[in-house]
C-alpha cells in the first residue's frame, strides 16, 4: 500500500521542524509564498498551494493564524474528497469552525489541531490535541509517524479552545512575571524578588489555586486597595504598570460578581 501523500502549508519555525521530521516518511510537498520552489532533503517545496494539495491525502496547515483563511481558500477548489485538512495554526474557536464550513462542503475531513508546547523543544513528538469527526483518523494516522496527537473529538474549535485557555494562564503569568521583575529591578530589589518568585512558583499547588479564587471571593476590597498601592508604586518607579492596573480592576470586578465556581 502506497504512503499517503501530504502537502505542508507553511515553512516558518513549526514548518521547518515538521518537514524535516516528515522527510522521507511520507511523499511531501511543501508551500510556503515566502520560499521559492526546489528540492530539499526528502520533501519538495513548491511554487503554488495547488501544486502541494492537488494530490494529497492529508493536508497539515501550519501558517500563521492570520493566514489560516487564506490557505484554506487557496486549497477549496484543489483538494480531493476526504482529505484530512488538519489546520494547526492558532487561531479562535471561531475561526477553526469557519474554516471547517469553508472546506467541509468540498469533501474535506476538518482536523482543528492545538499545538500544546514550544514545537522547537519537541520536534515530531510536540503534544497536539485534535478535535473534529476526524480527529482520531489524524491521530492513527500522525501516530504513525511518530507525531504526538490526542483526539478529543468535538468539533472544530474544541481543541483551540483549550490551547486560548491556556493561553490566558501561561501568558497572562509570562506578562505578570515581567512586570514584576522589572519593577523589582528598578526598585533595587531584583535578586531578593527573583527568589521569591521562583520560590512561590514551583511550590505552587492544588491548595495555592484554591487560595487565589478563595482569597479574592473573602478580601476583594482589602485586594483591591493593595493593588491601588501597587500601581502608584510601579509609577513611581517609572514602570508601566500594564498588568497590575489589570489585575485592580479584575479583583474590583469580583466584589460585584464572585469568583468562578472551582471544580470539584
Amino acid at each position: 500500500m502506497d504512503a499517503p501523500r501530504v502537502a505542508l502549508l507553511g515553512y516558518g519555525e513549526v514548518g521547518r521542524v515538521l518537514a524535516a521530521g516528515l522527510a522521507g516518511k511520507v511523499p511531501l510537498r511543501v508551500y510556503d509564498p515566502a520560499y521559492p520552489p526546489g528540492d530539499a532533503e526528502g520533501f519538495a517545496l513548491v511554487a503554488r498551494n495547488a501544486d502541494a494539495v492537488r494530490e494529497a491525502d492529508v493536508v497539515i496547515a501550519v501558517t500563521t493564524g492570520a493566514d489560516s483563511r487564506t490557505a484554506g481558500a487557496e486549497s477549496r477548489p484543489h483538494l480531493r474528497p476526504g482529505v484530512l485538512y488538519a489546520d494547526l495554526s492558532t487561531g479562535a474557536p471561531g475561526d477553526k469552525r469557519q474554516l471547517a464550513e469553508l472546506l467541509e462542503p468540498v469533501g474535506a475531513a476538518v482536523v482543528d489541531g492545538a499545538i500544546m508546547a514550544p514545537v522547537p523543544l519537541r520536534g515530531l513528538a510536540t503534544p497536539i490535541l485534535a478535535s473534529g469527526p476526524e480527529a482520531e483518523r489524524f491521530a492513527a494516522f500522525a501516530g504513525g509517524l511518530g507525531m504526538s496527537v490526542t483526539p478529543i473529538g468535538g468539533a472544530p474549535g474544541d481543541a483551540a479552545a483549550r490551547k486560548l485557555l491556556r493561553s490566558v494562564l501561561v501568558k497572562g503569568l509570562s506578562a505578570l512575571v515581567i512586570e514584576a521583575q522589572r519593577a523589582a529591578g528598578e526598585a533595587g530589589l531584583g535578586e531578593w524578588f527573583w527568589g521569591h518568585l521562583v520560590e512561590t512558583v514551583t511550590s505552587a499547588d492544588e491548595e495555592f489555586v484554591v487560595r487565589l479564587l478563595k482569597g479574592a471571593a473573602q478580601h476583594g476590597v482589602r485586594r483591591v486597595h493593595e493593588m491601588e498601592a501597587a500601581t502608584r508604586m510601579l509609577e513611581s518607579l517609572g514602570v508601566p504598570h500594564t498588568m497590575t492596573r489589570a489585575t485592580t480592576v479584575a479583583l474590583d470586578e469580583v466584589t460585584r460578581t464572585g469568583v468562578p465556581p472551582i471544580p470539584s
